[in-house]
């Protein structure tokens, strides 16, 4: 059997990039080729077989100086800074590119498929690294953007924008690019001249049968009665997230509705955003909302942080067990939670961020506002909620669009075609 490399910075985490990394290996054990894993650090333990290469770890100490000088000093860096710089993302390049070929080489690695390397340059020498090598060995590889460093504004001021423009990501021969959005698509065209395939997120829907056996004791797991509300932000806890945005709804539905409403966030939080968090935690006590986390050692423990409640259950259970869906993100790469609420036949509450426009033309019903929880997006909440012949129709035509546009078996036969002409 064939084998093809996942290569990310990190993996088997609960982000979007190792979340869809790990839909791909099963797309490729469907076309009998053989996953094997690299990154600079998995979250927890693969069954697949993988390898860690430290330095490829975009919080590696040395990677994190480098990024540092790049792009927090930006163009203020001074020329003995910036020759350092240079010195130490080659130094770094090189040890990566050894490691790497050693693990290419050691297991007979055919194929590449680089989850966002080549797109954001978390980590610059490993963008170089893996340029040079499918280059110099002709190796075939397919490189997925997530997002683009133009699309953030902490990589806009730097000192290395030559190497942003040759690097990230590259124009080189036997690599195809693969986005998740059109609105991506034609960025990287008008950009740098690359044409991309488009292959959208997916959902598995078997697992749909994935939760626990247990799982109808969630809600009371959560201290959630039997008439309140469980509303589910299955995001981390980032700023551009805007989370704020459903403590507001779930402060003004709080008026209407009888029963308490539970906003429960399961994600992290991320180490730079710990301000972010204690100002989620303050604005829902001024509003007295009842939110629920997920322990999480970045900010300690806490009275409002739930028990370690995946250690009995997964998040397919919180979805099965949820009332409403929330994401009223900003910024989305693709927005995993819009699809994954359609298949467990949940309401969304969501944010018209930008490539939403994908899914919408598809003909999905959902609660869609413009960064404002006005009136009436609060009205169509609590109709949703209280009419349940309403509710079942929602779901059901949102279901069926899903499965048909978004399912593991389109993603195969996308992934087959891209594959099969390289």
């Amino acid at each position: 059997m064939e084998k093809i490399a996942i290569i990310s910075t990190r993996l088997t985490g609960i982000d979007g990039v190792s979340i869809e990394a790990n839909k791909w290996a099963k797309a490729c054990d469907a076309l009998k080729l053989e996953p094997v894993l690299i990154a600079g650090k998995f979250e927890k333990t693969s069954r697949r077989q993988s390898h860690t290469i430290k330095e490829m770890d975009y919080y590696h100490p040395e990677i994190k100086e480098i990024r540092s000088l790049a792009f927090n000093n930006g163009k203020n860096t001074g020329k003995r800074d910036r020759l350092k710089l240079r010195e130490n993302i080659n130094t770094a390049k090189n040890v990566i590119k050894r490691k790497l070929t050693h693990i290419l080489d050691k297991n007979g690695i055919e194929y590449l498929s680089i989850e966002n390397a080549l797109s954001i340059p978390l980590n610059i020498p490993l963008g170089i690294a893996l340029s040079e090598i499918i280059s110099e060995r002709k190796i075939k590889a397919i490189t997925r953007h997530h997002d683009f460093y133009w699309e953030r504004e902490e990589f806009l001021e730097n000192c290395i924008q030559d190497i942003l423009d040759e690097y990230f990501p590259p124009d080189i021969e036997r690599l195809e690019h693969v986005v998740i959005n059109t609105i991506a698509k034609k960025s990287l065209y008008f950009k740098k001249g690359i044409k991309a395939h488009y292959i959208p997120n997916v959902f598995d829907f078997k697992n749909l049968d994935s939760c626990s056996k247990n799982y109808e004791n969630l809600r009371g797991s959560l201290n959630v009665g039997e008439s309140d509300y469980l509303f589910l932000q299955p995001t981390r806890i980032i700023q551009r997230k805007k989370i704020e945005r459903s403590i507001e709804l779930v402060g003004k539905l709080s008026k209407k509705l009888k029963g308490k409403i539970y906003l429960f966030i399961t994600g992290k939080v991320e180490k730079d955003e710990v301000n972010y968090f204690y100002k989620i935690k303050k604005l829902s006590e001024e509003k007295k909302i009842n939110l629920i986390l997920s322990k999480d050692p970045a900010v300690g423990e806490d009275d409002i942080l739930a028990k370690d409640v995946f250690k009995l259950y997964n998040i397919y259970d919180v979805y099965r067990s949820c009332d409403t869906v929330t994401l009223p993100s900003d910024i989305e790469g693709f927005g995993n939670p819009v699809i994954e609420a359609c298949a467990f036949k949940k309401p969304l509450f969501v944010n018209n961020y930008p490539v939403l426009a994908d899914m919408l033309e598809k003909g999905f019903n959902f609660i869609v506002i413009n960064k404002k929880v006005d009136d009436d997006c609060v009205e169509r909440v609590h109709k949703i909620l209280t009419d349940h012949g309403y509710r079942s129709k929602v779901a059901e035509k949102n279901y069926e669009i899903a499965k048909k546009f978004y399912s593991m078996e389109s993603l195969v036969e996308r992934l087959r075609e891209v594959l099969y002409s390289m």
